[in-house]
């Protein structure tokens, strides 16, 4: 199936895949056949990648690492979370806990290996931002712990962690970003007396904004201060805080947010999460049409995770962009192929 930016949406695809909103809502069903009306709504409720039937990519499968229907649960009962903190003096212990249920959902798919293929979209419309940024974050922490080889009870505390990272904001000024760095500390508050939040669950709520250089908020810790849960959050979630658009920030291209990892590894963020990170998030995911410097268009079938920019294609057009009769398969790791460079992708800017 081919995945495509849902802004290249257009009448008559067939979608492979159902499509639901932030909270798991049906906004269109597998098989549906694209018309003006749906597509609109998929701008409306904030869908920024479809997958669409196609006989070219049939045969390729593409795999969430994580259900979107789970990423929307635990979205869900974030809102809910968020909402009672910034309007009562304390929160009800039930309604975290059924935000604690989804983190240890998102860690057992993982076991007892990774597979599938981590949600790379940017996090959007920007008003849903707060529930979705910790859910995604959750989702990628889960596998960057599974790649370092941690197991699977502290994988789905460290899940936990990020979904409740930032429940302190809701205690906390819009617009004040003085403020904003206090928001770890209030989250901590509201969680650490609560039975089912573990120690490795309540680092991670304080820490997931501190650097490896000592140049992070609140406490500036620096190297082993840190703990590894907090250092796996905050590999996961600067990669998703980069890539999605807000009211003060414009968003990054996928590629550049990963190059900015894999930069700071050893200044900012810990060395071994961003090498899991290389071996996790693909530059160029399954599905996606991507051109060469050649001027060639092939579409990835292998995003090769690990393998930066090298994906196994399957070309579909020449350098003068004719199709291509006979379809082939290239892979760009091969020796004979290594001239040969994605510039970027088409469809999925």
């Amino acid at each position: 199936m081919i995945r495509l930016a849902a802004s290249h949406a257009r009448i008559g695809m067939e979608l492979a895949f159902p499509i639901v909103d932030a909270f798991g809502n049906s906004v269109c069903d597998a098989g549906t056949q694209l018309e003006a009306d749906q597509i609109s709504k998929l701008h409306m409720y904030g869908v920024r990648e479809i997958f669409i039937s196609d006989p070219i990519l049939d045969d390729v499968p593409v795999e969430p690492l994580v259900p979107p229907e789970l990423e929307a649960k635990a979205a869900l009962a974030l809102k809910t979370v968020l909402e009672e903190a910034g309007s009562a003096n304390s929160v009800e212990p039930a309604l975290i806990e059924q935000a604690v249920e989804p983190g240890y959902e998102m860690a057992k798919p993982l076991f007892p290996r990774v597979i599938g293929e981590v949600n790379s979209a940017p996090i959007s419309p920007s008003a849903e931002y707060d529930y979705l940024m910790p859910a995604r974050t959750a989702s990628l922490a889960a596998m960057l712990a599974a790649r370092i080889g941690l197991d699977m009870n502290t994988t789905g505390q460290i899940c936990i962690g990020a979904l409740l990272m930032d429940i302190g904001i809701a205690r906390i000024a819009v617009g004040s970003s003085h403020e904003y760095e206090k928001h770890p500390v209030l989250s901590y508050v509201l969680l650490k007396d609560l039975p089912f939040i573990t120690p490795v669950t309540a680092s991670i709520v304080v820490q997931h904004h501190e650097r490896l250089d000592g140049s992070g908020f609140p406490q500036g810790l620096e190297g082993d201060g840190i703990s590894m849960g907090a250092r796996i959050v905050a590999v996961a979630e600067s990669y998703y805080s980069l890539i999605s658009s807000r009211p003060d920030h414009e968003s990054w291209p996928r590629q550049d947010a990963m190059e900015y990892v894999m930069a700071f590894g050893g200044d900012l963020f810990d060395p071994d999460v961003v090498q899991a990170f290389v071996r996790s998030v693909p530059a160029y995911p399954t599905g996606v049409l991507v051109r060469l410097n050649t001027g060639e268009t092939g579409y990835v079938v292998d995003a090769r995770i690990g393998q930066i920019g090298r994906p196994t294609l399957r070309m579909i057009a020449d350098e003068d962009g004719f199709k291509i009769d006979e379809l082939f398969e290239i892979n760009l790791i091969d020796e004979e192929h290594r001239h040969l460079i994605v510039e970027d992708a088409v469809e999925y800017g």
